[in-house]
């Protein structure tokens, strides 16, 4: 029988009998990565379409596949089976070195445990060094193993963490600094870390260095994050400082009240925000009502008055691991902040509620921000960084069967498309997106997706289109009543009758949206409607 030798810390391998296998070009090794990343598991072939192309996969995609599949399956000898509804790979034990590092660590927290302190080392060390690189260094992943190659990156950097805290038990303070000053340099925000470090440098008799240690992780975290250091960091500084710790007997009533006045703060800024022009950017989430909470009777100017307070919130919430409040109470705020202009404030708060949803778990709260993100991104010009957000958010969304979610992050990739130059690409994801959000009935957000679609057709020169699209767009905005949006389709239906040389239409129908944008103080659309009038 073949001896199989599969590997994805690092660079993907697959050696036959000592030998690497042919594998052939970039997408049966993409298909191959995802088996192994999921051994055992029975895939379809449609499981892959993602991964080997994207969103737009061709339209041969289902033949393509089915080759890649038999080169796979002449390389490996038998390991790959078809089966009723898809494919399975076999691996045995030994053979794969994620399940190999995940053993090894199990035995070493078993040691660990036992305290047999010396003897987890040597098994953290050998764990460790089956760790080539990034995994799958060589392909770059698509967004469909971003949470599997974090989870492995994560779980890489546990077991560094867990190695330092033995160092320190088992005198190698040394070791232990030097290691926890690496990590931090590449992980600046996790705050265990630092807290390890102030813990090796006080047991090395470094007390003044571990004091600066909570200075620099302070300085940090107000830096990127705005927030203060968590309450177990600044015990291990009161403990540096020789003062009584915290008692924390009333830890679980101040969090429950947190809590509350989060939710509470919630449905407040709902309500001002209700008071807005409708926004595509608006919060969708899964199975939670906002309770019922006296609004304030103007809503928007209590928002104004109270903006800053509520950020503040959302950090401390973010502080406390109260992470969906912290995520929910942010992505409330995003139309406000988005219609005020205020970016700086959008992206601070978002990248707060990111930090403590990832470190939760909370996939929803990962994908909403994302998407948050992904716009400011374009706000911003930073169109790689914002497909990046899109992407990810888009894969997030689907696994979590939130379909609006997901159909509005393909029409964030579409506007990084049409930013970029790809107009053919931005229209067939707009496309995309406005079908699926006609799908769901979302007539806000396919009003949205049909003016941008629109917008790309009128790029293309493709008049016919552009005003099939703004049409339906229209009547989305009239019927749900979106006086913002229809103000948008009436100032790009100027530039279609424009192009179509009917100059007295375009001045009309910039006028109605001038009206339309006075009447709801969007200055930003005045300035732009004028500045097309002076055209």
């Amino acid at each position: 029988m073949p001896e199989f030798e599969f590997g994805l810390l690092g660079a993907l391998t697959a050696r036959v009998n000592g030998h690497d296998a042919p594998l052939g070009g970039l997408k049966p090794r993409r298909m191959l990565a995802t088996f192994l990343l999921t051994p055992g598991e029975q895939l379809p072939l449609d499981r892959f379409m993602d991964v080997v192309w994207g969103a737009q996969p061709p339209k041969s995609a289902s033949a393509n596949l089915y080759s890649y599949v038999t080169v796979l399956r002449r390389a490996l000898h038998g390991r790959l089976n078809r089966l009723r509804s898809g494919y399975v790979l076999h691996v045995k034990p030994g053979e794969l070195d994620v399940q190999v590092f995940t053993d090894l660590l199990a035995q070493a927290r078993h040691d660990a445990s036992q305290g047999h302190v010396a003897e987890a080392i040597a098994v953290y060390d050998r764990a460790l060094k089956l760790w080539r690189g990034e995994p799958l260094a060589d392909i770059k992943g698509p967004p469909p193993w971003i949470p599997y190659i974090q989870k492995l990156i994560d779980t890489r950097l546990d077991a560094l963490e867990e190695r330092a805290v033995l160092y320190v038990h088992n005198g190698q303070h040394a070791d232990a600094i030097g290691e926890l000053r690496g990590l931090i340099a590449e992980h600046p925000l996790r705050e265990s870390l630092w807290r390890q470090l102030m813990t090796a440098q006080s047991s090395a008799g470094q007390r003044a260095e571990a004091i600066d240690t909570y200075g620099r992780l302070r300085a940090t975290l107000a830096d990127e994050l705005g927030i203060e250091p968590s309450e177990e960091s600044q015990q291990v500084h009161r403990r540096l400082l020789g003062a009584p710790t915290a008692r924390a007997r009333h830890t679980d009533v101040r969090t429950a009240e947190l809590r509350r006045t989060c939710t509470e703060r919630q449905a407040v800024v709902e309500a001002a925000v209700a008071k807005l022009p409708a926004s595509p950017f608006a919060m969708t989430t899964t199975g939670l009502a906002s309770p019922r909470v006296p609004a304030p009777p103007d809503p928007l100017t209590w928002l104004a008055d109270n903006c800053e307070d509520i950020m503040a919130l959302v950090r401390q919430a973010a502080t406390a691991g109260l992470a969906s409040s912290a995520w929910r109470l942010s992505a409330a705020l995003v139309p406000y902040l988005d219609f005020k202009i205020r970016l700086d404030d959008w992206r601070r708060c978002a990248r707060i509620a990111l930090v403590a949803a990832r470190k939760c778990g909370d996939t929803e709260g990962e994908a909403t921000m994302l998407r948050g993100l992904g716009q400011w991104h374009i706000y911003t010009d930073d169109f790689p960084g914002a497909h990046e957000c899109f992407d990810v958010a888009r894969v997030l969304a689907r696994a979590l069967g939130n379909d609006r979610e997901a159909a509005l992050a393909v029409c964030g990739l579409g506007a990084v498309a049409r930013f970029t130059g790809d107009n053919a690409e931005a229209a067939s994801l707009f496309r995309d997106a406005a079908e699926q959000l006609q799908g769901i009935g979302d007539p806000f957000g396919e009003g949205y997706a049909r003016w941008a679609l629109a917008g790309t057709f009128l790029s293309l020169d493709n008049l016919t289109g552009a005003r099939s699209e703004l049409e339906q767009a229209l009547r989305l905005a009239v019927d749900s009543q979106d006086r913002h949006r229809e103000a948008h389709v009436r100032q790009r239906f100027g530039s279609l009758h424009r192009a179509c040389g009917d100059e007295t239409a375009a001045v009309s129908s910039l006028e109605a949206a001038l009206e339309i944008f006075t009447s709801i103080d969007d200055d930003a659309g005045v300035k732009e409607v004028v500045a097309a009038l002076n055209e």
